[in-house]
């Protein structure tokens, strides 16, 4: 009776263990397939009428051996590809790419599994793949059904062969993912040409993801501009200095511009702000005696670092990074746009919040019963500041600086370096922080989400330790 009773449980332990690998490939063939019907080409179709009447499910479908996969249980490498040439079926019923490798000679392609090749180039090329199959089939005047008779099913075939099985012989496919390539990089290099009327540094654009362009459907500006329902002061009455030695420390500074206003200096001779608080900068302006080398002169100046667009691989879209290295204390970048008002605020966050992304920032430094809240919209004028993204431990922090105009409700929005910033590295600021020191992360039921993100609760993609896991909560 014991040994009765191990040989069923050892049975039942092999049959629960063959169902779950069953399992697990079905759902990893559903989990292509279901990419694959935005397309919603004839092609797709086939397969996903072909993978709803599988029998036995084939170890094709993922590219390696899911027995061997389960003994080893490695984890497999994953090459960088710039493109697939091709596929193919081997007689062992596996599916295979030839692929060049990112850094490889032009000439050089090879074959490898589906599994050990970046998903999203795999995906780009299926999609480009049965889009020209698909034109292929109709331009024979043919259809599906028709390939199909005559194809006897084999019980053994999963839905990838017979999809192979019933492909037309004179059908040869043409790897269109270089020429998209090539003409990607060409429209980034004329979008980085627009982009650099608004910066006086190197700007590049950079997409080694997928075949996604940087949509530029903003106008590029250095400074932020009024809506119809704002008026700038007129800067004729503003106050200047009366510095004698270039604002460098010492006694001038007595007079400079941060002590008729109230407050310390922030920078030091070398244009490096000397504590990382957040408290407001007031710079020399069109008033003051001093030239454009005034120490006190930094944010008016503009971005002086060579900065980077790019395409994130890990689906927080585009992001910013430095080509250099950023001491820590320097001004990075200003975010500009549209200067509104509290109501148009609200009004443009309603449509741009049934779109999932606004690039609203408030401006909310100052609150005082005789001044409206004011926002920044860098939907339809801005610079590359729009495309940082967020982090819960960010290398930047705001700071709110005055230059021509000492209106408290009409300060600039700053980004300095809280840290060394290596080259190569994203530039992060969190959307949470406060413009304020009377705000701060204690009292987060207070504060408006000062940010260009989604007012709505979202996921925190940032990849911090100290990851709040949410980026915006209501």
């Amino acid at each position: 009776m014991k040994m009765l009773s191990k040989y069923k449980t050892t049975t039942l332990d092999a049959l629960e263990d063959c169902n779950s690998r069953l399992a697990k490939i079905q759902a990893e063939i559903q989990a292509i397939i279901n990419k694959w019907k935005k397309w919603d080409t004839p092609t797709a179709q086939l397969l996903r009428y072909l993978n709803t009447h599988v029998n036995n499910v084939e170890e094709a479908a993922t590219g390696e051996s899911t027995e061997k996969g389960k003994q080893t249980e490695k984890k497999q490498q994953i090459f960088k590809v710039e493109y697939i040439e091709k596929m193919e079926i081997t007689k062992s019923h596996n599916i295979v790419f030839h692929a060049k490798l990112s850094g490889k000679p032009a000439n050089e392609v090879s074959t490898y599994p589906g599994t050990a090749l970046d998903p999203k180039v795999v995906n780009t090329f299926m999609q480009d793949y049965t889009t020209q199959l698909d034109k292929h089939v109709l331009s024979k005047g043919t259809t599906w059904d028709e390939l199909l008779k005559g194809k006897k099913r084999q019980s053994k075939v999963g839905p990838f062969e017979w999809l192979w099985q019933c492909t037309p012989s004179d059908f040869v496919y043409k790897c269109t993912y270089n020429e998209k390539k090539y003409e990607q990089r060409l429209k980034l290099r004329k979008i980085e040409d627009k982009l650099s009327q608004a910066h006086k540094s190197v700007i590049a654009i950079v997409n080694e993801v997928d075949l996604e362009l940087l949509l530029i459907d903003f106008k590029p500006i250095n400074v932020s501009v009024a809506s119809d329902e704002i008026i700038f002061p007129d800067n004729s009455f503003q106050i200047g200095c009366e510095c004698t030695t270039g604002c460098k420390a010492g006694l001038a500074r007595e007079v400079c511009c941060p002590t008729l206003h109230g407050v310390k200096h922030m920078y030091d001779d070398n244009e490096i702000a000397k504590d990382m608080v957040n408290t407001a900068i007031y710079e020399c302006n069109s008033s003051c005696p001093c030239l454009m080398d005034c120490p006190n002169r930094v944010v008016q100046k503009g971005t002086v670092f060579a900065l980077e667009v790019f395409r994130t691989t890990d689906g927080r879209g585009w992001g910013v990074k430095t080509m250099e290295d950023i001491p820590k204390g320097s001004f990075v970048i200003e975010y500009v746009g549209e200067v509104i008002t509290d109501t148009q605020a609200e009004a443009r966050g309603l449509e741009y919040d049934g779109d999932g992304l606004t690039y609203l920032f408030d401006m909310d430094y100052f609150e005082t019963e005789y001044k409206m809240a004011l926002s920044i919209d860098a939907t339809k004028f801005g610079n590359i500041s729009r495309f940082v993204n967020h982090s819960c431990g960010p290398n930047m922090m705001v700071y709110n600086v005055w230059v021509e105009c000492s209106d408290p409700a009409l300060q600039r929005i700053a980004f300095f370096a809280c840290r060394d910033i290596s080259a190569d590295e994203e530039l992060t600021f969190d959307y949470r922080m406060s413009l304020s020191e009377s705000k701060t992360d204690k009292d987060e039921s207070s504060k408006k989400p000062a940010t260009p993100a989604a007012r709505n609760s979202i996921p925190c993609l940032c990849g911090a330790v100290n990851c709040r896991g949410v980026l915006i909560s209501n």
